[in-house]
C-alpha cells in the first residue's frame, strides 16, 4: 500500500476534521474550558460560566479492539510515508485516511458514534458547553495528535512500539506469508527443525552390496559409521 498523499485532506487541522464529523462547525461556545483529559474511550472536562458550579462534559468513544489495532499496525508499517512519520515520532497528518484504507476508524465516523452528555439544563445538545469542549478537544488534538489514538485506545508510546516492533513493512502487505518474500524474510524466518536421523543411515543402506571391498568389509558397511557420525554431529 503506498503512501500517496491526499494533501487537501492532510492539510485541514484534526480541529477541523472532528468538528466535520460531530458536526460541529460553529463557533467556539459558551463557558471556559477546564480538566480536559483524554482517556481511553472518554474524554471530560468542565466548563465554566459563571453558574455556582461547572458543568460536567463527556464525550464516549468506542475503543478499538486488540485485534483492530493489530490491522491498523499493519496499515500503518504498509504504508512508507506513514511509517517514516511514525519511526520520526510523529503521527501522520493523514492518519485517519490510513486508518480508513484498513477498514477503521481513527476520528468519530459521525454524531451518532460519539456519546456526549452535559449535565447543564440547557436543552438539546449540542450545547454551548459541549461546543466549547469540542472546540477545546480540536486545539488538543491539533497540539498533540496522538491524544487521539488514546482516545481510541492506544497511547503515543503503544503505537509507535507496534509501528517499531511490529511487522516489517514486507510482512504488513503479505500478512499470509504466500508472497515472494525478502531476503530478510528468508534469513529471519527462524530455527530450522531437527533433522538429525535416528537409527541406520538410509543413503548408505540403499547401496545394497557394491562390489568395492575394504579389508574384507563391504563399502556400504565402511561408510555407515562416517555417515551415521556427520547426521549426529
Amino acid at each position: 500500500m503506498s503512501g500517496a498523499r491526499d494533501s487537501g485532506h492532510a492539510g485541514r487541522s484534526w480541529a477541523d476534521r472532528l468538528g466535520a464529523r460531530l458536526g460541529h462547525t460553529g463557533g467556539p461556545g459558551t463557558g471556559r474550558v477546564s480538566g480536559l483529559a483524554v482517556a481511553p474511550g472518554l474524554v471530560t472536562a468542565l466548563v465554566e460560566d459563571g453558574a455556582p458550579r461547572p458543568w460536567t462534559v463527556r464525550v464516549e468513544l468506542p475503543v478499538l479492539s486488540d485485534d483492530e489495532w493489530r490491522r491498523a499496525a499493519r496499515a500503518l508499517v504498509a504504508d512508507s510515508d506513514a511509517r517514516e512519520e511514525l519511526l520520526d515520532g510523529e503521527l501522520p497528518p493523514d492518519a485517519d485516511a490510513v486508518f480508513a484504507r484498513a477498514g477503521l476508524p481513527l476520528l468519530p465516523v459521525g454524531a451518532g458514534e460519539a456519546h456526549m452528555v452535559c449535565d447543564c439544563p440547557g436543552g438539546p445538545l449540542p450545547c454551548g458547553h459541549l461546543t466549547a469542549v469540542l472546540t477545546a478537544l480540536g486545539a488538543a488534538f491539533d497540539a498533540e495528535p496522538f491524544l487521539l489514538t488514546t482516545w481510541r485506545g492506544r497511547d503515543r508510546r503503544a503505537v509507535l512500539d507496534a509501528v517499531r516492533n511490529g511487522p516489517s513493512a514486507a510482512q504488513a502487505q503479505d500478512p499470509a506469508g504466500d508472497g515472494d518474500g525478502t531476503p530478510e524474510d528468508f534469513w529471519g524466518g527462524g530455527d530450522l527443525p531437527d533433522r538429525r536421523m535416528a537409527g541406520p543411515a538410509p543413503a548408505v543402506a540403499e547401496l545394497g552390496r557394491p562390489a568395492v571391498s575394504v579389508r574384507g568389509r563391504t563399502l556400504s558397511e565402511t561408510l555407515a559409521p562416517a555417515y551415521e557420525a556427520f547426521l549426529t554431529w
